[in-house]
């Protein structure tokens, strides 16, 4: 999953985009969780994945 695809899937999820800093990085919360997902367009490593889905309470 690309940096583009988790950012879609977060909003779907109810996440809101509280700003992007340089580097194209997206700072995203919802409720009392938050995250930080690059914008990327290529593969998220496993490790990020796994770290972003478990900040924002999806694992």
């Amino acid at each position: 999953m690309t940096g583009v695809e988790m950012i879609k899937k977060l909003k779907k999820s109810g996440f809101t985009v509280i700003k992007v800093s340089k580097g194209s990085h997206y700072h995203m919360a919802k409720e009392d969780r938050y995250t930080i997902v690059p914008h990327h367009h290529k593969e998220l490593g496993k490790g990020l994945y796994c770290q972003i889905l478990s900040d924002a309470g999806l694992k």
